[in-house]
């Protein structure tokens, strides 16, 4: 049952040109943006772009700019918007515009390749306190 209907103003386009395409979506609860952005896939523009890989906020690759700011889309609950207002949906600035939502991050797996893997120094004892566990848990619901 659909509650209410949200307009998502999605960037559409490349490096060279681009504009912001008007969306009514339907929103359930407990939508998120990349939900939208999924229903006007199916049903509105099966041409947009945009990249996504685990819905659980771990791997940030729907990560975007929500009206203005940077979010990761799977975790910018819909609710959270004012009814009625408009929701900005743009590539993130940070990096260069492939098309639509899709950016190239291939500078990210370049620094990765210089950052050498955490290696424990031999025989050292890690302790960890609940807090740090139960936060790093909350991720992985």
């Amino acid at each position: 049952m659909s509650a209410t209907q949200a307009t998502l103003r999605v960037y559409r386009g490349d490096k060279n040109k681009g504009e912001e395409v008007e969306y009514k979506v339907p929103v359930e609860t407990g939508m998120v943006v990349l939900d939208a952005i999924h229903w006007i896939q199916a049903h509105q523009a099966p041409d947009l772009a945009v990249r996504w890989n685990c819905k659980a906020a771990k791997c940030g690759s729907c990560s975007a700019e929500v009206n203005g700011k940077p979010a990761l889309m799977c975790k910018s609950r819909m609710e959270r918007f004012a009814p009625g207002e408009p929701i900005h949906v743009r590539p993130l600035k940070t990096f260069p515009i492939i098309r639509d939502l899709v950016t190239d991050v291939s500078w990210n797996f370049e620094v990765k390749k210089r950052i050498p893997p955490f290696q424990p120094r031999e025989g050292a004892e890690w302790k960890w306190q609940q807090h740090d566990v139960d936060r790093a848990q909350e991720f992985r619901k």
